[in-house]
């Protein structure tokens, strides 16, 4: 059983985002990627999260063995961050929708980084380092979902199974 995301949680999901996944290792050791987009299915009860396949070995190696999987996500002018668990996830297949996602998601994180003050070329400088060319597509229903926001609330659950 999957948690549903609420259609608040959805909106945040889709929104200019700093995303990083992370597993755990065969040797016990966290093994962390950043993400390059997330998509929300329609039932809101899974997610498929996009990163380079090159650069994510380590992770996606971990997830393989049979690691969970955590997905967390922080908009940059806010800090408002969700964490989102599950016990595992598996691949999935890629596309021109997953493409046109990932790129979204990379233009939105730029636009977000350059209204804080980040400098001309940012855009570029995102795409080129998260290209949609390499793309690994990891789907997982969500089982836990925490408010990670600095502050009081933080680490509180939002939703579990």
């Amino acid at each position: 059983m999957s948690v549903q995301l609420t259609v608040e949680q959805t909106a945040f999901l889709q929104g200019p985002l700093s995303m990083n996944v992370g597993a755990v290792g065969r040797d016990g050791w966290p093994c962390v990627c950043r993400a390059q987009g997330v998509m929300v299915a329609r039932d809101r009860r899974t997610l498929t999260v996009l990163l380079s396949a090159s650069r994510g070995r380590a992770l996606i190696d971990a997830v393989d063995a049979g690691s969970g999987i955590t997905l967390v996500v922080s908009r940059p002018s806010t800090h408002a961050t969700l964490q989102l668990k599950a016990s595992a996830a598996t691949r999935a297949t890629t596309g021109a929708a997953q493409r046109a996602c990932s790129a979204r998601c990379v233009a939105a994180f730029a636009d977000e980084l350059k209204g804080l003050g980040y400098g001309a070329g940012l855009e570029q400088a995102l795409a080129a380092l998260l290209p949609t060319d390499d793309l690994l597509a990891l789907r997982f229903a969500q089982e836990i979902v925490f408010d990670q926001t600095p502050g009081p609330d933080a680490g509180r659950v939002l939703a579990r199974t």
